[in-house]
């Protein structure tokens, strides 16, 4: 395959997990939107957390970074294993996001959290980002990203992700229990997801 057919198959990747991420995330956040009782599953401490609008931007780097990571890759067997990765880790929290619907307990002026207040309430859209908390994944898929990149970025990288982890309650979007199942997904799926798919892109090298 030439360099620039590689390059091209990228875009298949992107494509890929652009639209397993929409479909299982719409429907996860639909499920959950039908539940009548939530669960307060934080700590007293936890409410008292101010709200720190200046983390805003961090928080939402990772969103940009994933949109982009596909193409820091020069083929799809480059892209495959991090990006199939976050895959799995949104279809395993599929089912946590509809069975475990979580009530933020957070006080703050923003009635539907940052993504409804900064987002979606500004362009007229219905808020698709009010639910699905735990496990988070932002917590996952910054540590997964921060491991998918080249070993002389890793120590900064893994620090980007620890504040971004951190950032997901100072922005009042995840609750300790979130943050701690999302790290457990990344540990359970970095160790057998990602080098399962690096195996599988090898073979077919």
């Amino acid at each position: 395959m030439s360099a620039a057919a590689s390059r091209a198959s990228v875009w298949w990747v992107a494509l890929g997990y652009y639209a397993g991420f929409f479909l299982l995330w719409t429907i996860s956040h639909e499920l959950s939107d039908m539940h009548e009782t939530r669960y307060a599953l934080y700590f007293d401490w936890e409410t008292r957390i101010p709200f720190q609008a200046w983390v805003l931007p961090l928080y939402f780097s990772l969103d940009v970074a994933v949109a982009l990571f596909p193409f820091a890759f020069r083929s799809w067997r480059e892209a495959l294993p991090p990006m199939g990765t976050l895959l799995a880790q949104t279809a395993i929290a599929v089912p946590f996001f509809v069975l475990i619907p979580i009530d933020p307990g957070y006080t703050n002026d923003m009635s539907s959290g940052v993504w409804g207040t900064y987002l979606f309430e500004p362009l007229g859209l219905d808020n698709g980002a009010r639910w699905n908390h735990v496990p988070s994944l932002h917590v996952a898929y910054a540590l997964t990203l921060a491991c998918s990149v080249c070993a002389r970025w890793r120590v900064w990288a893994l620090a980007w992700a620890t504040a971004v982890s951190i950032s997901t309650m100072l922005v009042h979007e995840h609750h300790l229990i979130c943050v701690a199942s999302g790290l457990v997904l990344f540990l359970v799926t970095i160790t057998s997801v990602y080098p399962w798919l690096r195996r599988r892109s090898i073979l077919r090298a």
